[in-house]
């Protein structure tokens, strides 16, 4: 139990009612998860007020509301044994009051934590970190695929979730010996200062490229947004910057902070001597600042051998050795929906999360490199969200794939043909090596049945998601268990 007044410690407050000094035993920003006692934080998000559902939350036994409010907003009149606090910014008062609650002072200092931002890559390089990571010290992890410790996993619905949650598992796996920390932190996740209170020791850069636009704007914003990553870190931290990324003169202005560089370019910090890849996986020799290191892993393709030396460079700055690195890599499994070769025989099947223009274009060239004949592609766009990067999805697909399928992503609120026709704008002129089937299981059938002998069939846009987002309803869908039921009445058998 907390007083609400130790709550809001650092918390910059306009106004408040009474004596704040009442306890409080938990906060939401969702009216509906209140229980008695419990804080609700109204959060002036972007459809919706929460000040709407402040009646909500004082029936389901909230004794203290926290709110902002712009210039024309009229004060809430709330009943007299409710405590009512007025702050300049909600976002911000729930990310310091979730810190205070869970006690995340007391044990910050103990916590190493890495945070990871870029469009693509994200999710693989947080595995490969957590798993080399996990060598020396017990390391949880946060991002897309859920928050994970010693290979427990909770399942969240947002890359970088939101702050009281994170906490509140901080909290609980440092009392269970976790030390390391390794998160996803996505651009909304910063722009909505969900881990504002949290102090990084490494912020990682893997690159930039248009999406999110439907929440942004505009790429000056996006970009923006990525860099409160890097303006966070102080004197004694690090950035690892993929210098590749013509972005990352943008980070470097910014950076306050020791940093190391990563990439293919001659003047990276950590750069790749030789290397070879097939569908066997990656074998290369990386240099780096404490000498030479041989690599091998079962990941794929030139967009995992750079999301490896973020990997390789994040873990030499925390000081892990080579050998364990190098061991820690040669074990990784691949990440579920990441680059994922899930039938390699007399033609190959691989399910990827690509689903912005340039993650679909490392994604297609890096397999143009390993692959032995055509490249079959399988992919679509998701509705009621940036529609700016399609006909970029739709150009680079033709550019590099040899037949393409196009169909149903997540269309949500969308017509389908809608988004099908703006994939079809962007591709090159000439190019008519497609179809459109939009029910995505006849797709991926259509792809297979085409398949021959030492083709690839690329599945992509989906990745881990196991679900379908249509106008009217979400159904399970899971291009994995698509993919062997298929290949099981073709007689192609279940594995790779």
């Amino acid at each position: 139990m907390i007083y609400l007044d130790e709550l809001l410690k650092g918390v910059d407050i306009i106004a408040g009612s009474g004596n704040l000094h009442r306890e409080v035993s938990g906060i939401h920003l969702d009216s509906r998860k209140i229980k008695r006692n419990n804080c609700f934080v109204a959060i002036k998000g972007f459809n919706e007020n929460g000040m709407r559902y402040v009646g909500d939350a004082i029936a389901n036994g909230t004794n203290s509301v926290v709110f902002e409010t712009d210039e024309e907003d009229t004060l809430p009149e709330l009943p007299l044994i409710i405590r009512w606090v007025h702050v300049t910014n909600a976002r911000k008062a729930l990310s310091k009051m979730a810190a205070n609650f869970y006690g995340y002072n007391s044990f910050s200092d103990s916590l190493y934590a890495v945070g990871i931002t870029g469009t693509n890559g994200k999710t693989t390089v947080m595995s490969l970190i957590r798993d080399i990571f996990n060598r020396e010290t017990k390391t949880a992890s946060i991002g897309t695929l859920g928050m994970e410790f010693e290979g427990k996993v909770k399942k969240t619905t947002l890359t970088t979730p939101e702050a009281m949650d994170i906490f509140k598992f901080l909290s609980r796996v440092h009392g269970q010996g976790c030390r390391g920390l390794v998160m996803e932190t996505s651009s909304v996740g910063l722009q909505l200062h969900r881990v504002k209170d949290i102090h990084f020791s490494q912020g990682i850069f893997t690159n930039f490229s248009g999406d999110h636009l439907d929440f942004h704007q505009t790429m000056e914003n996006y970009l923006e947004a990525k860099m409160i990553l890097f303006k966070k870190l102080a004197m004694e931290d690090w950035a690892v910057i993929n210098i590749d990324d013509p972005s990352s003169d943008r980070i470097f202005e910014h950076l306050n902070c020791k940093y190391l560089t990563y990439g293919f370019s001659q003047n990276a910090d950590i750069r790749p001597l030789k290397y070879k890849f097939s569908l066997e996986g990656i074998q290369a020799t990386l240099d780096t600042p404490k000498g030479n290191i041989t690599i091998k892993s079962v990941l794929l393709g030139r967009v995992n051998l750079a999301n490896i030396m973020a990997a390789v460079t994040s873990a030499i700055i925390k000081g892990i050795s080579l050998e364990t690195i190098s061991q820690a890599i040669r074990e990784v499994k691949p990440v579920k929906g990441r680059l994922d070769l899930v039938y390699n025989k007399e033609f190959s099947v691989l399910v990827d999360y690509a689903h912005t223009d340039k993650a679909l274009e490392g994604l297609l060239q890096s397999l143009q490199e390993i692959a032995p004949n055509k490249i079959i592609l399988v992919f679509g766009a998701g509705g009621s969200k940036d529609k700016t990067k399609r006909p970029r999805m739709g150009k680079a697909a033709s550019q590099y794939a040899h037949s393409i399928i196009v169909t149903n992503d997540n269309p949500r609120k969308e017509e389908p043909t809608d988004i099908v026709n703006d994939i079809i704008r962007g591709f090159a002129p000439g190019f008519k090596q497609y179809e459109v089937e939009l029910d995505r299981k006849k797709a991926i059938a259509k792809a297979l049945n085409m398949a021959g002998q030492g083709d690839l069939v690329v599945i992509a846009g989906k990745g881990h998601e196991n679900y379908q987002i249509f106008k009217d309803k979400t159904i399970h869908f899971d291009d994995y268990e698509v993919v062997r039921e298929i290949l099981e009445k073709m007689g192609r058998g279940k594995h790779a």
